[in-house]
């Protein structure tokens, strides 16, 4: 009943919407920005709602290329112990400040020092900035970082206004700048008509409204109150291709999907699968990933067991997707010593994430394990991983194009997204010295040693790879599907 009241407020209104002012742009999201600020961000949508209001340093291309973009041009140093980044002429945010190098050294600086910045552990390597010239600065590093491109294309290299960078919503430099934003309902961005590429943003406004139910988002873009939704399930892909006006765009995300544990956070780290490896491996073996990939998404994802997906050229051959063992997960169950053992399982309030978690539920309880599972909104979900207010949690994450990204942020000593506290000598050492090397060839034995001990510890269990879907009328031109999930606005525009 909840959901079907969300709707209420969205198509009640339609009419009025599905006319809206020609370059007016609506997306249904399927979550809420969390800070409008590029340092302390942390969800998926505060992402792809700063993509639209912050510049990011480089840039990304559909196949996965780094490529410049307020960084005209970068190049690592010959030791690779600082990257070179070369700035566009010209370039000022919307406050008239310049985007110099000056501005880029803040913007670096402000990410690796502020208080509470989830950005610092992205960068464990960068020392600071050196201004080399008004358009030229250089990242400098403690040890080679490669993966440090892949962070420069996201929330990492956005940089804001040194006239505002300690309000509560800094200026950034891209194409739409902020104007309104109602918690839950909407974000309203207008076109930034000093932006440097403003010849190519052809849509004056953007309105984003949060829709966690798949449904919804669907019936909103069907009946004209939205343009573009993200996240289509796979079952409502036969309606979106039967229904006249409407297209598709798919690409398969770098990230992954996942239970995370507790092990060392705060009082959720005493839970029984918090001090038992053996029992996450009884939980790890009672999982049909495949049948969890054709029940709750009708086969349009891959099943995996690490951090990137089978196809990936980094995939620890080594250690394939397991099969489901039932015997096993039982013998491992007692092996723990834990009778009735119970997981409490925190699950965002996403139908595809707590459809999951009932699979999930149901295959474990064959082998003697109980699941509670418990739904809650993101921002609580979110705050209860920082504070070690969880046992386990069924989550995503929607990846770098580094697979680093995928994997240091999340089971590093200081990983940013590290919310189980999982912090082991052999792992940092192995995905250290994987970052150091810019060749797959050379990176692949570390990630072997790192996948090793990560499948017999399991901090996580990974589990599927989704395939992101978008929908939008026919109306909107220019859209592509990026892995990155992001989207991009040079070119796009409403007939």
């Amino acid at each position: 009943m909840r959901h079907a009241l969300a709707l209420l407020p969205l198509l009640l209104t339609a009419p009025a919407m599905a006319q809206p002012a020609q370059n007016t742009l609506r997306i249904a999201i399927f979550e809420d920005l969390d800070v409008p600020d590029p340092t302390f961000s942390r969800n998926f949508a505060g992402h792809q709602v700063l993509s639209a209001m912050c510049d990011k340093l480089l840039e990304l291309t559909p196949d996965g290329r780094f490529i410049g973009n307020v960084a005209e041009r970068f190049e690592w140093t010959a030791d690779k112990r600082g990257l070179v980044l070369h700035l566009r002429a010209g370039v000022t945010f919307p406050d008239g400040a310049p985007f110099d190098a000056e501005a880029v050294a803040l913007g670096i600086n402000r990410h690796m020092t502020t208080q509470g910045s989830f950005r610092r552990g992205e960068m464990p390597s960068v020392t600071g900035v050196t201004v080399l010239g008004p358009l030229t600065a250089r990242i400098d590093l403690s040890e080679p970082f490669v993966p440090l491109l892949s962070i420069l294309v996201t929330r990492g290299g956005m940089m804001v206004s040194p006239r505002n960078a300690t309000t509560n919503a800094p200026l950034c430099n891209g194409p739409f700048r902020l104007r309104e934003r109602v918690a839950l309902d909407r974000i309203v961005l207008e076109r930034n008509p000093t932006h440097w590429n403003a010849q190519n943003i052809h849509i004056e406004r953007v309105v984003f409204r949060p829709i966690a139910d798949g449904n919804i988002r669907l019936q909103n873009l069907r009946a004209g109150a939205v343009e573009l939704m993200e996240r289509v399930a796979p079952t409502d892909l036969p309606i979106v291709r039967a229904q006249r006006g409407l297209r598709t765009a798919s690409a398969v995300e770098l990230g992954h999907n996942f239970i995370r544990f507790n092990v060392a956070n705060a009082a959720g780290a005493q839970s029984a699968f918090g001090r038992s490896a053996t029992l996450r491996a009884a939980l790890d073996a009672a999982i049909d990933r495949e049948a969890l990939v054709r029940v709750v998404f009708a086969g349009e994802a891959i099943a995996g067991n690490q951090w990137v997906a089978p196809d990936h050229p980094l995939f620890a051959r080594a250690h394939p997707v397991p099969a489901r063992d039932l015997p096993r997960a039982r013998r491992l169950v007692q092996e723990s010593g834990v009778a009735n053992p119970v997981l409490r399982l925190n699950t965002p309030n996403q139908p595809e994430l707590m459809q999951a978690s009932e699979v999930i539920q149901a295959m474990a309880a064959e082998a003697g394990i109980r699941v509670e599972i418990t739904a809650m909104e993101i921002g609580a979900y979110v705050r209860a991983n920082v504070q070690g207010a969880f046992e386990g949690g069924i989550g995503f994450w929607g990846g770098r194009a580094d697979p680093d990204g995928n994997i240091s942020f999340h089971v590093g000593c200081g990983g940013p997204n590290n919310d189980g506290r999982y912090c082991v000598p052999e792992v940092e050492a192995a995905l250290a010295a994987a970052r150091a090397e810019p060749a797959d060839a050379d990176r692949r034995p570390h990630y072997e040693r790192a996948a090793a001990t990560l499948l017999r510890d399991l901090p996580y269990i990974w589990l599927w790879h989704r395939r992101n879907t978008w929908a939008h009328t026919e109306r909107l031109q220019g859209f592509v599907a990026y892995p990155d999930g992001m989207f991009r606005y040079p070119g796009m525009r409403l007939n």
